[in-house]
């Protein structure tokens, strides 16, 4: 007999946590988690191993043809498939960009209350610190989508992380 229609393969482990609210951009959460593999470490390693060997086959010439090289060399490198690489580095993209975010705001911070305190000063720190908030909050929402395991896992390498997504965008948006 056919699987229910209404089954969800186990995806029990994402709560509905906007049942009372008006916030809408968790809707699909539960529908988009469903749809990508689950990070694991051998994955994650996958990952990262695609955007080191991208970056080291790129070099110092960005230019169509040593991008399109370079990710065929990083893509056998890494040994993923095409959908599951794109899906990886999706995520990597959306962690990393949050990461750096938090980072620079944080540093922001600090160099600002290091400063003589004055209205202007006070101001400023209030609206960093809610954009931390903020940074930290779109962090742990990315485990509705990926799920706790996985956001774990990246905060454990994040460091690496962090720094191979600022090497990243910064060669990819050169053009």
């Amino acid at each position: 007999m056919a699987p229910s229609l209404f089954d969800d393969n186990g995806y029990q482990d994402v709560p509905n946590r906007e049942v009372h609210t008006t916030d809408l951009s968790a809707a699909d959460d539960r529908t988009l988690r469903m749809a990508t593999p689950r990070v694991d470490a051998a994955l994650l390693d996958a990952l990262v191993r695609y955007q080191e060997a991208f970056l080291s086959h790129v070099g110092a010439d960005p230019g169509a043809e040593a991008l399109a090289t370079a990710h065929r060399l990083a893509q056998e490198s890494s040994g993923l498939n095409p959908k599951t690489l794109e899906q990886g580095v999706s995520l990597l993209r959306a962690f990393g960009g949050r990461r750096w975010t938090a980072r620079k705001l944080d540093d922001k911070l600090r160099q600002l209350e290091s400063q003589p305190a004055s209205p202007q000063t006070d101001e400023l720190a209030t609206r960093l610190r809610g954009e931390l908030v903020k940074q930290e909050r779109a962090t742990d929402a990315l485990a509705r989508r990926y799920g706790e395991d996985t956001l774990t896992l990246l905060k454990e390498h994040e460091a690496r992380l962090v720094d191979l997504h600022t090497r990243m965008t910064g060669l990819l948006s050169q053009g």
